[in-house]
């Protein structure tokens, strides 16, 4: 792990000079840079966490029998996933998750049951694409709420095959750990996590799956999620079983976002090695996630570092995420540590479904039961 640290150039505020420490991070996985400005992390930022989300009056994706193409996938975890309407790849599906007539709105709506039907439908959707020669991979992604891109209220994944070339993100990973690989002999992710132990600021969750902040984050709050065992591909884990026990841990984490830090909408990208070298690819590349947190209470959470020069500005130390979430792990949730407003005080929306919902879940606070 690269990091960088140096001072700024001498500024005055009210005639008082100033210098302020920052750090350059590399992504482990990419060479992406981070920069983290020490002043910057001790700006305020003040929450506003939307809750008075309204069910829309016509949910086509409740009524998908009616409303969407066909050929229709029903998966056994009770996920359907459809044809997009607007395909811009061979293979172009919508992944819907019950329940439906009345389909979920809030991160804290989640339960272990849709973190096994997205785990699933990917592994079945994956296996279908595997059997086409012209398919490199697969594109797998879930957008929740409005300001994450989602189109559709109804919570959904969006999966699609990858012909061609292989897209840039995935290619710049899979090539940046495997050029690691012949240079020091070493796994990208394997290496991660075990300097990561050596410090333990960053680490949320460390078992059958390892979960931390991401050290260079290219948003705020970024979670990268990764198994401890040697699998490149989701289709080198045949068990359902073991499937969804590597997706279960994750569960604490939207739970801990969404009442520790306020996130309503967020992105999660799954990663794997292309199918041609998945094999060869578990000596140096893992299938993981990312989880990217947005803030819907900014007009734009990526401006001109982050657009034009592909630098992510961050605001918010990744051990500071870390320390947080961790605590939902290994504490349980705890009401004092739900995100503040403005005024310093608890948000009285967050108590309120807080309050709801962790009587009625006693198995939520190791995310992983």
């Amino acid at each position: 792990m690269a990091e960088y640290v140096n001072k700024s150039m001498t500024f005055y505020v009210n005639g008082e000079a100033r210098e302020s420490n920052y750090f350059t991070r590399l992504d482990p996985f990419t060479g992406s840079i981070a920069k983290i400005s020490l002043e910057r992390v001790k700006r305020p930022v003040a929450i506003d966490v939307k809750l008075d989300v309204k069910p829309i009056q016509r949910c086509e994706f409740c009524d998908y029998a009616k409303f969407t193409p066909e050929r229709r996938i029903e998966h056994a975890s009770g996920a359907i996933s459809v044809p997009n309407k607007f395909p811009w790849e061979k293979y172009d599906w919508i992944t819907i998750y019950p329940p439906f007539g009345r389909h979920k709105l809030l991160l804290s709506d989640l339960y272990f049951g849709d973190l096994d039907a997205m785990i699933e439908s990917s592994y079945d959707l994956v296996a279908i694409l595997a059997k086409d020669p012209e398919v490199i991979s697969i594109m797998d992604f879930t957008n929740w709420g409005i300001f994450a891109g989602a189109s559709q209220q109804h919570p959904h994944s969006q999966r699609k095959s990858i012909t061609f070339k292989l897209d840039t993100k995935q290619e710049k990973e899979l090539s940046y750990c495997y050029e690691i690989f012949k240079s020091h002999g070493k796994n990208v992710f394997q290496w991660l996590a075990e300097e990561e132990r050596k410090i333990g600021s960053r680490i949320i969750y460390d078992n059958n799956v390892f979960i931390s902040a991401a050290f260079a984050p290219s948003c705020p709050n970024e979670v990268i999620m990764f198994p401890n065992e040697e699998i490149a591909n989701i289709l080198q884990i045949t068990d359902s079983q073991q499937r969804q026990e590597m997706m279960r841990p994750v569960l604490g984490i939207f739970q801990a976002l969404f009442f520790y830090k306020g996130i309503t909408d967020l992105n999660v990208s799954i990663h794997m090695a292309p199918f041609a070298v998945m094999e060869e690819a578990r000596k140096y590349f893992r299938w993981h996630m990312h989880i990217h947190p947005r803030r819907s209470w900014l007009p734009v959470d990526k401006a001109g570092a982050e657009v034009g020069f592909e630098t992510s500005v961050i605001d918010i130390m990744p051990e500071t995420t870390a320390e947080i979430l961790k605590k939902w792990y290994t504490e349980g949730p705890e009401e004092k540590e739900i995100a503040k407003g403005k005024d310093g005080l608890p948000i009285p929306k967050l108590v309120e479904e807080f309050r709801r919902l962790i009587p009625e879940r006693e198995s939520v606070p190791h995310g992983d039961n």
